[in-house]
């Protein structure tokens, strides 16, 4: 996801509070994977990594839509 994209506002409510979604990669914290990224007032998706195991996915998508449905 481009800079310009996490700065822009969400097509659906305005807002430009967004919500980083992720997995960190070791015990140190220091490295993650980006998973998604939502906005926070509406839970509108504006992004999820296309290399996530598909039933991953799946979950992360109904679980992220549970929350603002």
């Amino acid at each position: 996801m481009k800079l310009e994209e996490l700065l822009a506002p969400c097509p659906k409510c305005g807002s430009k509070d967004k919500i980083a979604q992720r997995r960190l990669l070791d015990n140190h914290r220091a490295h993650a994977e980006m998973n998604a990224v939502k906005c926070e007032e509406c839970g509108y998706i504006f992004f999820v990594n296309e290399n996530m195991d598909p039933d991953e996915k799946k979950q992360l998508l109904n679980e992220l839509n549970k929350i603002h449905g």
